[in-house]
């Protein structure tokens, strides 16, 4: 289906945040069912994890948690396993949005989404290792640049997030930039930031104002569920030490832990709709209206043809 949508767009900061809700109301319904398919699976691996995870905690409940080696495994396992599906996911929103831009409509559906990741996984793979290079080098500025907006009176948390929204929005479109064969991997942060440094603050308090109400959102989402599995839990179960011995116990925070997740993940999946929107107006400020047809005309240029 073809969805009423300029992606061609340079945009103000208003306009980003209103593009950003126009776009993410015509395609909620397509994006979660296409996700979500492909969602099955890591979770119930997840739900599982922390399922066995419960069990373990029963067992070694008159251990200390030094002497508990296992515990202490099967935490990291979670840690990374999360980790890991959070940045292939966040990496299927990607493709997603690719698809949806390309397409200019929602006529694809989980398999291609797949099929478009695991073709360019090399390129994650690559820019993941130059932008863990590059955060090694920007660390310290960063760091010392947050410390110091923290003391500000008032603004100082609001200043420190809007910088956080900064920097996951520059490697997002460095990322893209180098995805779309625009720069090489090894000058894509550089050259991005060139970009992006134009119209910084609209650029950053669009993405944090965006962060800002899915966290809000998140928040809501989860206390909401919480408290009632967590009445449930205490009036059939009773929060004891013997709490993890019954399955139903182990049960409950499973199915919650997971559902928390799962919320995890759609949250800064949905931030890549945003960025993909930021991305899209720096590229048009930064090459005009042809930027299609000068990518498209790229390897026709080089063959001489």
């Amino acid at each position: 289906m073809e969805i009423d949508f300029e992606f061609r767009k340079e945009r103000k900061l208003s306009e980003i945040v209103q593009d950003f809700i126009n776009l993410l109301r015509l395609v909620l319904r397509h994006f979660f069912q296409t996700i979500l398919k492909l969602a099955i699976v890591p979770l119930c691996l997840m739900l599982i994890l922390i399922y066995y995870g419960t069990t373990k905690i029963n067992l070694t409940t008159t251990q200390s948690w030094t002497e508990s080696l296992d515990l202490v495994f099967i935490a990291i396992a979670a840690l990374f396993t999360l980790l890991v599906v959070s940045m292939v996911f966040f990496g299927l929103a990607i493709e997603y949005f690719i698809l949806l831009k390309n397409k200019r409509g929602t006529d694809f559906n989980s398999n291609d989404v797949w099929r478009a990741f695991v073709a360019n996984l090399g390129k994650y793979f690559k820019f993941l290792l130059v932008s863990i290079i590059a955060s090694v080098i920007l660390f310290i500025p960063i760091m010392f640049a947050m410390i110091i907006l923290m003391f500000i009176p008032l603004v100082g948390s609001f200043a420190v997030g809007i910088l956080g929204a900064f920097l996951g929005v520059w490697f997002f479109c460095a990322f893209l930039f180098y995805r779309e064969g625009y720069m090489p991997a090894s000058n894509a942060i550089q050259q991005s930031f060139s970009i992006l440094k134009k119209k910084i603050i609209d650029y950053s308090v669009s993405a944090y104002v965006v962060s800002l109400v899915f966290q809000t959102l998140l928040v809501m989402l989860t206390l909401i569920p919480s408290l009632i599995i967590g009445i449930i839990a205490y009036n059939t179960i009773g929060f004891e030490t013997t709490f993890f011995d019954s399955i139903a116990g182990r049960m409950f925070t499973s199915i919650g832990a997971t559902l928390l997740v799962l919320l995890y993940i759609v949250y800064y999946m949905f931030t890549v709709l945003v960025s993909g929107i930021i991305y899209e107006t720096a590229k048009e400020v930064t090459y005009g209206e042809d930027v299609y047809e000068k990518i498209q005309n790229l390897g026709k240029e080089e063959d001489g043809q």
